[in-house]
């Protein structure tokens, strides 16, 4: 089903190359490296289009397989030519719900993302749960996995998955009660988010040895596992930076710790954020999403220089204008800028043009 990566990535080498500098360079907070990624629809218009209600997780897990990682080599094989900073990956998809029905729970699988319910209605209920690994999404999720990689493993494409912070694990978990925890059962909620961050260690390790089995002698197969983890601080949004402090810090830091480096994620509409996670150990990378009606990364360039202090920033644009008048600022850090294009043509023109102003 897939061919080579090189095949879809025929720089790859080069491209790996520059990446691991990025977040080698990130890592001892040196700046100085800008690269760019196009995003043309092919690249995410199937993600709606994959109907998420049409598979029974108990016999068409290999359905599933064959049909996403369809979608993803038809993907892979429109950009060929694009020369920009995107690696293939192979993951699956299957909305937020898997983000913490591995631990205990059920998913409620929409057409084109899933949920799960909050089932602690008592902060200290973490410890009346199953031994983790033992729940049914824990072993739904590998097995899935394992399909894909059965259908992947030979083209090389890196495996890569996602995983929440402690406190995203445990609001999803615990529900809007956790606001209140922060307040009315501090110790308690500490307690929680150090379950959390041991499950998704736990998680993690299984997976990575899963990828492991079937990448280890590949080139790039483990680029986005070996030695790193990749976890969203969403919740976070919700607090402020002295609580992040208080309650987080500790606990994510747990996890990057365990596995090296941590590539992040969080929202712009609390760009205060930057800071707080940029601060911890061995970060390189922090996806910087913009939020509608929240300010725009692209518009804090020297504001968000400062606050990572050399900590790769993902952030998008509108147009390769915004690129083009504040790239003498994204050398100042480490910038890895995304543009929506409507097409791979326009993704191939302007990648080229960034060489050029690079």
């Amino acid at each position: 089903m897939f061919k080579p990566v090189e095949h879809y990535k025929p720089d790859i080498d080069k491209t790996v190359k520059m990446l691991k500098k990025m977040y080698d360079d990130a890592i001892h907070h040196r700046g100085g490296n800008v690269t760019f990624r196009a995003l043309p629809l092919s690249d995410v218009d199937f993600y709606s289009n994959f109907d998420l209600t049409k598979y029974n997780y108990e016999t068409d897990i290999k359905q599933y397989a064959h049909d996403f990682c369809s979608l993803l080599a038809n993907s892979y094989e429109k950009r060929t030519l694009v020369d920009d900073n995107m690696l293939p990956t192979i993951s699956p998809m299957l909305g937020i719900g898997d983000y913490s029905a591995f631990v205990v729970g059920d998913i409620d699988f929409r057409k084109d993302t899933s949920w799960s319910k909050p089932i602690l209605k008592e902060i200290d209920g973490w410890k009346e749960f199953p031994p983790i690994g033992t729940s049914k999404w824990y072993k739904k999720f590998l097995e899935i996995s394992e399909e894909m990689l059965k259908l992947s493993a030979g083209s090389g494409i890196p495996f890569m998955r996602g995983f929440f912070s402690p406190l995203d694990l445990a609001g999803a978990l615990r529900g809007e009660a956790i606001y209140y925890d922060f307040y009315d059962n501090p110790e308690e909620l500490h307690e929680l988010l150090n379950y959390c961050a041991d499950v998704t260690i736990k998680f993690a390790e299984d997976i990575y040895a899963l990828a492991r089995k079937y990448l280890k002698d590949t080139k790039y197969g483990m680029f986005y596992s070996e030695g790193m983890i990749n976890m969203s601080e969403d919740i976070a949004c919700m607090i402020s930076g002295d609580l992040y402090r208080e309650f987080c810090r500790p606990h994510t830091q747990k996890v990057i710790d365990h596995f090296g480096t941590g590539h992040m994620h969080t929202h712009s509409r609390a760009m205060y954020l930057v800071k707080e996670i940029c601060s911890l150990n061995n970060v390189a990378n922090l996806w910087l999403a913009t939020d509608p009606n929240a300010p725009k990364p692209i518009d804090h360039i020297e504001e968000l220089v400062k606050d990572a202090n050399g900590v790769c920033l993902a952030i998008d644009c509108e147009t390769f204008d915004e690129i083009e008048n504040n790239f003498d600022k994204f050398k100042k850090g480490n910038f890895s800028i995304a543009l929506p294009v409507k097409d791979v043509e326009t993704a191939i023109s302007l990648t080229e043009k960034f060489k050029k102003l690079r």
